[in-house]
């Protein structure tokens, strides 16, 4: 049993010693192209990894067995679209970093370990499971292939893994708003990188979307990085004034770095949870990706905060989650919300946002979607 384990590092070693011996790289426009393909392909195959080893795990041991394989046969989630998407996407990984390299040696012998592989799963691992399980399993391999580059699969094995959060109860605790460390440190980046180049057009779109004037006085719940800032005083000009809230220690290193050499752009470092002793009176205030983040107590009083800070007719610009069903939404919307964001996300999309601004006295709403309504710019008037 134990070479089974030695197997895969020493079939990724094989793969990318030659890349270490032979330095001849891509370049250019090609090793770009290259880089995102190998990167969706890195994606995909962590996924299959990832939810096949949990599909075993929840579903592929009898009650009370103590055994490490699986001694029940498990043709759900992942398993009703290939049989062996754990393998598949072992098999898959050198490749996937091989195009992100860029490494012609390395993408040519990563053939080798696709090859062997199969080699290990078709002839060594599944006749093992064949005489395990039996008429039972040969039945299943008439019906399921056993590989499938299908990104659908990977919406079919999460089905089978996700445990709604809309019953449980919520804690701050929960939350990821507060982003810190490597993460905070090279957010825009990552925002950049995760989005495949989309979200400085998006946040641009939707700060025009403020339809901002000359003069306005803004402050921006939770600022960031000062990206939205600087986007916003192309708007407000000289005579305008933006005020950034933040209390994360690398995010206001960045907004300092980024707004310095402005005037009228200032840092208050405030939890934006708490109650304000700002008595300055502004035009707008935005909060971007925050408000979800919170548990409702908290969120109230984050409107309320808003409200209180609002000249009479002023704005309060929300950009979140719109509201929908998860449960129907398609993988690359479901998966996100249930496995990377906090359960708040989701505690947030279930809920009436103009009714909760309602209730605390703002009216005359104004809503623009965006990415096919799955996001939503809320605009409410004090």
């Amino acid at each position: 049993m134990l070479w089974k384990f030695i197997f895969w590092p020493v079939v990724w070693l094989s793969v990318f010693i030659p890349g270490w011996i032979y330095s001849y790289n891509l370049s250019g426009v090609v090793k770009i192209i290259s880089f995102f393909i190998g990167f969706i392909l890195f994606l995909y195959s962590i996924s299959l990894i990832s939810i096949a080893g949990r599909t075993l795990k929840k579903y592929a041991h009898k009650n009370g067995s103590t055994t490490f394989w699986p001694d029940k046969f498990t043709p759900l989630g992942l398993y009703k679209c290939m049989r062996h998407p754990m393998h598949f996407g072992l098999a898959l990984l050198p490749v996937s970093i091989a195009l992100m390299w860029g490494s012609v040696p390395v993408m040519l012998s990563a053939g080798w370990g696709v090859a062997a592989a199969f080699w290990f799963v078709l002839m060594i691992e599944e006749p093992e499971t064949i005489a395990k399980f039996e008429d039972e399993y040969l039945r299943y391999m008439q019906e399921v292939p056993a590989f499938s580059i299908n990104p659908l699969c990977i919406d079919e094995g999460l089905k089978v893994l996700e445990i709604s959060n809309i019953d449980k109860p919520m804690t701050q605790e929960e939350s990821k708003v507060e982003v810190r460390g490597f993460e905070a440190k090279y957010y825009d980046t990552l925002m950049n990188i995760i989005t495949f180049g989309w979200y400085p057009s998006f946040i641009k779109r939707v700060i025009a979307d403020l339809r901002l004037e000359n003069g306005d006085k803004v402050i921006d719940f939770g600022a960031g990085t000062g990206r939205n800032a600087l986007l916003m005083r192309k708007y407000v000009g000289d005579s305008g004034q933006i005020t950034g809230v933040e209390i994360g220690k690398e995010m206001k290193e960045q907004f300092i770095s980024k707004t310095s050499s402005y005037s009228n752009i200032k840092l208050l470092e405030q939890s934006i949870e708490e109650p304000f002793e700002e008595k300055e009176k502004y035009d707008v205030v935005f909060i971007s990706f925050v408000l979800h983040g919170f548990i409702q107590p908290k969120r109230n009083q984050i409107i309320d905060n808003a409200y209180s800070l609002l000249k009479e007719g002023g704005i309060f610009a929300i950009l979140d989650y719109n509201e929908f069903d998860v449960s129907e939404a398609p993988f690359y919307i479901r998966f996100p919300i249930r496995k990377m964001e906090c359960p708040l996300a989701e505690d947030f999309i279930n809920r009436d946002l103009k009714t909760m601004l309602e209730k605390r006295g703002f009216n005359e709403f104004l809503k623009n979607e965006y990415f096919n309504g799955y996001l939503r710019l809320m605009i409410a008037r004090k």
